[in-house]
């Protein structure tokens, strides 16, 4: 099995230099008026053998024969596919039009199945049930890892400047109707000092099947075992019927927690620092205080992608990690990767389209427009791994 350094070589010593002046984390912190604005990092030179990599795929880009595809699912990746698609055109010189839909995980696992997208994307890796499903349609699929970001607990609390702190047990609590008040005397005690209001608490869940509420439950299900046995990890976990309110996508999460005092959802970080929300910080595995941010992710990562995956829907597949309370005491405890899902046989100009423009997101080229929309990259021997794993992806 390889290191864990091995799989995050230079990453991690690289977020001071890369990604501090692209935007300033956390609650009260700005972030850039125009998000795919150029950074003023310079990215590290390519070596002979990455640069052949760039051109080759640069001319393959090119060679592509004009088509159409649809994409739909996670909105974790939203964000970002809104500027890969648009990129993508350009790099093709308008040939290959992308079309990418935030429908949710559940939903872009779905359509990818019956062959009514043509690629999926997901913050959960496809269960066994649905791995059965897509063999009986299509055959065998294949997971590539886009990006790794975070989920974050934004709340619409006045008045209440600093980041509010929580911790997984008192998340479950929370997000379970036991603690229904700002002000109840465990959040007190959590944030001393602070002038918690008297109001009520007001949960926000996803209304839709979602890789994100996947990712949030899985946390919380691993720091508390009656939550995993009542509420469970899963796209579509069973929330209490008499607590909180249900809304479609991030959108429509973060919507609600905008205009709610008293509210709080979990929330891709992506959407709450461009609504400049608030969100608090999360005790990790360590007992440390971790806002969300770059160095955060990429810590949770560095201590999860050498780990052997054994619980299911990780272990069903190649190059699926659970990010969720990682250790390490600057590791974000709720980090988790997003996965475009494709069949393994694919047809056709719009089947050479798909892969391309994998193999491009994939790239280093496509890794450092994420990290300008607050994603934290995928280390480099990840990148060759997806790169193998997408030779296998045959076009007929």
């Amino acid at each position: 099995m390889p290191s864990r350094r091995a799989l995050f070589p230079a990453v991690v010593t690289a977020v001071g230099l890369a990604f501090a002046p692209l935007l300033t984390l956390g609650c009260g912190k700005t972030v850039p008026t125009d998000a795919g604005a150029k950074s003023d990092a310079t990215p590290a030179p390519l070596d002979p053998g990455q640069t052949k990599q760039r051109d080759d795929l640069d001319a393959t880009l090119k060679a592509l024969a004009e088509t159409k595809m649809n994409g739909q699912g996670a909105t974790f990746v939203e964000p970002i596919m809104k500027f890969w698609t648009n990129e993508f055109i350009e790099k093709t010189g308008g040939k290959v039009k992308i079309n990418y839909q935030g429908t949710g995980s559940g939903a872009g696992v779905t359509q990818m199945t019956k062959k009514l997208a043509d690629f999926g994307c997901s913050d959960a890796p496809m269960n066994q049930k649905q791995l059965d499903e897509a063999k009986s349609n299509g055959g065998a699929v294949v997971h590539v890892p886009l990006v790794i970001g975070a989920v974050v607990p934004m709340y619409n609390l006045p008045g209440v400047d600093a980041p509010v702190k929580f911790t997984g047990p008192l998340l479950v609590e929370i997000f379970t109707g036991k603690v229904a008040k700002w002000n109840d005397p465990k959040l007190a005690a959590l944030n001393p000092g602070v002038a918690l209001p008297d109001l009520a608490i007001q949960p926000v869940y996803r209304a839709d099947t979602s890789g994100t509420s996947f990712i949030f439950s899985d946390y919380l299900s691993k720091v508390d075992a009656g939550f995993k046995k009542e509420v469970g990890a899963s796209t579509a976990p069973k929330w209490p019927e008499t607590v909180g309110i249900r809304q479609p996508k991030s959108d429509g999460v973060a919507g609600h927690i905008d205009r709610t005092p008293g509210a709080i959802g979990y929330i891709e970080l992506t959407y709450a620092l461009d609504k400049k929300a608030k969100y608090g910080s999360v005790r990790n595995k360590a007992g440390k205080d971790v806002l969300a941010d770059f160095a955060g992710i990429t810590a949770a990562a560095e201590a999860s992608l050498g780990e052997k995956q054994t619980a299911e829907p990780y272990s069903l597949h190649e190059l699926t990690y659970n990010l969720t309370d990682a250790g390490g005491d600057g590791s974000y405890p709720i980090a988790g990767m997003s996965f475009a899902v494709v069949y393994q046989k694919l047809e056709g100009a719009k089947g050479k389209a798909v892969v391309a423009f994998l193999r491009w997101a994939t790239s280093p080229e496509g890794q450092e427009m994420a990290k300008k929309r607050n994603y934290a990259p995928l280390p480099p021997a990840l990148g060759a791994k997806i790169a193998a794993r997408l030779d296998t992806v045959s076009v007929e």
